[in-house]
């Protein structure tokens, strides 16, 4: 082969893998590696135990809100809840921004009973089943 069709291959190959590359949707999933209060929770940051479950509907229905930061409001007692239609929670930030492993854990969870308790989401988005 001459050394003008050998680089139009290559050129092709190029471009054809950078087409690819930037083609391809990768979704954002949020591992909440920092959950335990090592790096990101404080060991006093914990509410007055007087969660609101009005605020857990709130926060489950905000698209700002991520596993991460419902896990830390459950976990200093700021909201308490529990997911009793799957379908409705399946399309929310809280469950879609997560990754496979956690969203697994939450179905796991969900399917073991009638609800998702607040504690199952915090534990599933920690790790700790």
């Amino acid at each position: 082969m001459s050394k003008s069709l050998l680089f139009a291959i290559a050129l092709l190959a190029t471009i054809s893998a950078t087409t690819v590359t930037t083609t391809t949707n990768y979704a954002y999933a949020e591992k909440c590696k920092d959950i335990k209060g090592t790096e990101k929770w404080d060991s006093e940051g914990h509410g007055e135990n007087k969660p609101s479950s009005k605020e857990f509907k709130k926060m489950l229905n905000d698209d700002s809100v991520t596993i991460c930061e419902l896990a830390e409001s459950i976990d200093h007692m700021n909201v308490k809840g529990e997911v009793k239609d799957w379908s409705d929670f399946k399309d929310t930030t809280v469950y879609m921004s997560t990754t496979e492993k956690v969203q697994n854990c939450l179905k796991d969870r969900m399917h073991l009973g009638d609800s998702l308790a607040d504690y199952e989401i915090q534990k599933c988005a920690t790790g700790d089943y």
